[in-house]
């Protein structure tokens, strides 16, 4: 297994390293453990997300708080210097995501748990000390590898995550920030400020335990001119607005379409995560749906390619039962059912103000 410990680099490099290192890949390549630490804050958005709908936009702007789209699913996140961000990457891997998180999970607890951090894995991704949250785990498929991605969290702040977060109300944002201090920790927190361990310390244990869990002996590397050249490409396509706010055209909030056409919007909450379908229709027929959320889908096209089938040609309200489970057959994807995607029409709201009642 190489690794390739990066220590503090900038805040685009620092999430385009492990994206170029997955890409570049070959199927019989060995397993690689890149971490690495953004000098400053950002905010990632997952691969299916719709980041105005995430994002408080405007506060990040103005505060220079730069936002990307990572290829990995999941959640909105705050990045920032009190974290490190670890990924390993395992070519030619192929394993269902329930069984992915199971089978790794215990090097990341057993690593907590030698800095006298008392974590345990929470089904189906989450770290957990007692009730509290410690930290997220993440998986995808990039090109040819598998990638498992988390981090070491030493310091979290929580007033600025609730700031760059899209709420409908700043009382609700005083009610995130409040949560997010009672239900999540951090090892500054566990551990106390004079008791953390270094970043390197930090890796050093977690590369350790990986090594025990995997049976696989790690060896110190860097990144190849290959690497590096695909690194540097995807410096700019991660933070290119048109990448971050792809899709963002005719599923805003509020949008006027055209009369008689309806937005509507549907979410639920599956196994992996919250689906989000938005969908526009007319007298009973269904003419376009996106589909994204904060959820763990492989392949890592999945979603768009299902949503690009099941809208090949309109069709009636009355056939999407049946047109869910063509598409599905037509596009295999884990991680979502037809069934979800039903849960989710039931669950309809309109997106135009005037005409915002549940329609459940």
């Amino acid at each position: 297994m190489r690794t390739i410990h990066l220590g503090r680099v900038s805040i685009p490099r620092s999430l385009s390293v492990f994206h170029a290192v997955a890409k570049v890949a070959k199927s019989a390549d060995e397993m690689v453990l890149v971490s690495s630490t953004p000098a400053g804050p950002f905010v990632s958005v997952g691969y299916h997300q719709l980041a105005r709908r995430e994002l408080n936009i405007p506060y990040c702007e103005s505060h220079g708080i730069p936002v990307a789209r990572r290829l990995v699913g999941g959640g909105a996140v705050l990045l920032d210097s009190h974290q490190t961000f670890w990924h390993l990457i395992m070519p030619g891997a192929h394993a269902a995501i329930r069984d992915l998180y199971n089978a790794l999970m215990p090097a990341p607890v057993a690593a907590y748990q030698r800095f006298g951090v008392n974590a345990e894995h929470r089904p189906l991704n989450d770290l957990i000390v007692g009730q509290k949250k410690i930290g997220g785990t993440g998986a995808a498929t990039i090109a040819e590898s598998l990638v498992f991605v988390g981090s070491w969290m030493f310091d979290f702040n929580r007033e600025l995550m609730g700031h760059v977060l899209n709420v409908p109300s700043e009382k609700f944002r005083d009610k995130t920030i409040e949560s997010l201090r009672d239900y999540m920790t951090t090892m500054k927190d566990e551990l106390g400020e004079n008791n953390l361990p270094s970043s390197e310390e930090a890796m050093n244990v977690l590369t350790e335990e990986f090594v025990n869990l995997l049976d696989s002996p790690a060896h110190a590397d860097h990144l190849t001119e290959e690497e590096e050249a695909e690194s540097e490409r995807l410096t700019h396509k991660l933070f290119d607005p048109q990448f971050v706010f792809q899709n963002e055209g005719w599923t805003t909030l509020g949008r006027k379409i055209r009369d008689g056409v309806y937005l509507y919007e549907g979410l639920y909450k599956t196994p992996t995560g919250l689906i989000r379908m938005i969908w526009l229709e007319q007298d009973k027929w269904i003419e376009n749906i996106w589909l994204g959320g904060d959820l763990l889908i492989d392949p890592q096209d999945g979603l768009s390619r299902l949503g690009a089938d099941l809208t090949r040609e309109r069709f009636l309200v009355s056939e999407l039962a049946d047109r869910l489970a063509a598409s599905f057959a037509a596009v295999p994807l884990t991680g979502l059912t037809p069934s979800d995607l039903l849960e989710a029409y039931k669950h309809r709201l309109s997106l135009v103000p005037e005409d915002s009642a549940s329609m459940k």
